[in-house]
């Protein structure tokens, strides 16, 4: 009997379900026994195993037999699967953290990044209606009338109760987050008018691009080549810390103010009308900084010859923390060799900042190499399932893991980190324009060969997110929650952190995220040298700057009913990583041309 096209798609996926469970229950029982095996030494029978799975996972998803079981991407890859899952992970976050003005349980920086990844959503959801074949008719009215808007009033509702009397005294590295923060608002402000012909947040451009402006300043001048030639002081409260995160920022940050601050007259300096009288602290006017402001772009060119000539990459290529500067030094002589995955992606966005506004490749090809160096480092292009499933750096079995997931010791901070660094990895392989500029007359065109190469490359890079999003995705408890350890499954753990995971550290390295502690400590303290003061910016180290570590684990009482929930367990922070490689996912393949395809 001849079967209708309809019949003949159902059948088809009739087979696949029954192939892809037939996969999954081989992984299963694989990682199971490998583990097993492992543990006890029996390595000479992982190829057996190695190979069952290799054969289906051929066999379900329509590759070679040579298919790598860590290197498919799911069963499910269209653009409108990644769409859903994305509006469903930001509803999710939104509805069980937000306050209507804030989300309370987070602490000021992240609460600025956060920030920033509603605001990016926001310009992500107007790129699907932009994307003919990607969001149906009936979706497009949905998603211009209860989503966009209502994410951006929250992002207006925030602007009122951000803390910024407390980010304003913190460390330079916080204050950045900040300027990013108002300035992908008002990325989506432009986007959005262009797109509607809509004055939709057009009257708060002033405000946002002011703090923009204030926060900046903090940073402006801080560059300073006395010490290490070059570079950002992490905290002035702190001992010298010349650290990789400060001066990604200050790439990231001093290219964005180029390329998209409208500019500012106003010369209040003060972050709020309260800071003087809270702060019993007079500050002088905030001088005048026009758009597109040459020293901006100066600075962005002058961080990075400075960043990519100290040193700050290990063996792997992957970027270290930082420095610090011995007694009667100045130049950066004591790496800190603790590897961050938002030390990995901060600076890439700064890079594709770097291209549009001079229009050197070289910006790109560091960019990619950076990336590639990142997927490498979490087991992604190993040969064998053994080789895959043991730590590569920054993860295994090809999904991106910080040192504290597996063991479940991971601060605040860190467990935004994976989120930071998928939304920079997105801004980096936007598309590269080819007709229109940026801005006009200021920015950079690429030859199709170069967009070609660039859109190619980045293209290439979709698999690996999609397995990590989908890693994400299989850690939601039954509220839709993501948990922080995406790569748990993949090693058969469930139950509670299993130190047999936990990587060892990297040798001379301080984890100073994980162990605040150490911030009372040599070489951490202030002791008076090089100009550091426990009275100045930055209040006395890192608990006054908002971070609050030291308490971090302090007794939360939660249902552990999985390893997600150990430690801080499940928080608006691994909601926000989890969203970060969602988005990501829905980005890519909407950029990589898939159609509404059905899906199963």
């Amino acid at each position: 009997m001849r079967l209708s096209k309809r019949q003949g798609i159902e059948a088809g996926r009739q087979r696949s379900s029954k192939k892809w469970a037939s996969l999954l229950l081989c992984c299963a029982l694989g990682a199971a026994t490998i583990n097993l095996l492992s543990h006890y030494g029996h390595h000479s029978l992982f190829p057996s195993i190695s190979g069952c799975i290799t054969t289906l996972a051929g066999s379900s998803s329509g590759t070679s037999s040579n298919a790598r079981l860590w290197k498919d991407a799911g069963p499910d890859r269209t653009a409108r699967y990644w769409l859903k899952e994305f509006r469903g992970t930001l509803a999710t976050m939104q509805s069980v953290f937000w306050n209507d003005t804030s989300w309370p349980t987070t602490i000021q920086w992240i609460g600025a990044f956060m920030d920033t990844l509603i605001a990016a959503s926001d310009r992500s959801l107007l790129d699907a209606l932009n994307c003919s074949g990607n969001v149906s008719d009936s979706d497009t009215t949905t998603l211009r009338a209860s989503e966009i808007k209502r994410y951006f009033h929250e992002i207006e509702a925030y602007y009122g109760d951000e803390d910024v009397i407390q980010i304003f005294d913190a460390a330079y590295d916080d204050a950045q987050w900040v300027v990013l923060e108002w300035l992908e608002a008002i990325k989506f402000i432009d986007q959005y008018g262009d797109y509607a012909q809509s004055s939709l947040g057009q009257a708060d451009v002033a405000r946002f691009a002011h703090r923009a402006h204030i926060f900046y300043n903090i940073v402006q001048d801080q560059f300073d080549t006395s010490l290490c030639g070059g570079g950002i002081n992490w905290n002035p409260a702190l001992a010298t810390y010349k650290n990789a995160i400060t001066n990604e920022l200050f790439l990231a940050s001093s290219i964005a103010m180029y390329l998209f601050y409208p500019g500012d007259s106003l010369s209040d300096p003060y972050p709020s009308p309260a800071y003087a009288n809270a702060t019993n602290t007079t500050l002088p006017d905030l001088p005048a900084l026009a758009a597109h402001y040459p020293l901006l772009l100066q600075n962005a060119i002058e961080e990075y010859q400075w960043f990519k000539t100290h040193n700050f990459t290990n063996a792997q290529g992957l970027i270290v923390d930082g420095f610090h500067i011995t007694d009667n030094q100045t130049t950066c002589d004591e790496r800190n060799e603790m590897v961050y995955t938002y030390n990995q992606g901060v600076l890439l966005s700064g890079l594709r900042g770097l291209w549009d506004s001079t229009g050197e490749k070289s910006y790109l090809d560091d960019g990619h190499a950076f990336i590639s160096t990142t997927i490498n480092a979490t087991g992604w292009n190993d040969r064998s399932s053994p080789a895959a499933h043991q730590w590569a750096g920054l993860g295994r079995n090809g999904i991106m893991e910080d040192y504290c997931d597996a063991p479940a010791n991971c601060s605040q901070d860190n467990q935004i980190f994976k989120g930071i660094y998928f939304h920079h990895l997105g801004l980096f392989c936007g598309p590269l324009p080819t007709s229109t500029p940026l801005v006009a007359g200021l920015t950079k065109l690429a030859t199709a060969e170069l967009e070609a190469s660039h859109s190619n490359k980045c293209a290439s890079y979709l698999p690996w997110i999609e397995h990590n999003a989908h890693a994400a995705l299989a850690t939601r408890n039954d509220s839709g929650i993501s948990g922080g350890w995406w790569g748990a499954s993949y090693v058969n753990k469930t139950q509670e952190a299993w130190p047999t995971w936990a990587p060892p550290k990297p040798s001379g390295s301080i984890d100073l995220w994980n162990e605040p502690w150490v911030l009372r400590q040599p070489p951490w303290k202030c002791q008076g040298r090089h100009e550091c003061s426990e009275s100045g910016r930055g209040g006395g180290g890192m608990d006054s700057n908002g971070k609050r570590m030291a308490s971090l684990f302090a007794h939360r009482r939660m249902a552990r009913r999985d390893v997600n929930d150990q430690g801080l367990g499940r928080t608006v922070e691994t909601q926000a990583s989890g969203l970060g490689v969602v988005k990501a996912a829905s980005d890519f393949a909407s950029r990589d041309g898939r159609h509404l395809e059905a899906s199963p």
